[in-house]
């Protein structure tokens, strides 16, 4: 594997690792917010407030970082 496949595909674990993390914090967020609204905790309209915020590009950048730091320090 090239240095740029290699990079490639740092970046495109990183956005997958990113995705199904909010994916996860997602489907947490619903669960958790239905819950609240049926108890009477919440109202509908502090719905946005609860949900995670999607991940940016430089969220992207960031983890491949922390992946090519792994793949660099192995020896």
């Amino acid at each position: 594997m090239n240095p740029f496949e290699l990079r490639t595909k740092l970046l495109e674990m990183a956005t997958d690792h990113l995705k199904r993390q909010h994916e996860i914090n997602c489907d947490f967020a619903k669960e958790s917010f239905s819950q609240m609204i049926k108890t009477g905790q919440a109202l509908q309209q502090d719905y946005q407030k609860y949900m995670p915020k999607m991940y940016t590009f430089e969220d992207v950048v960031q983890e491949a970082q922390k992946l090519y730091g792994f793949v660099n320090n192995a020896k």
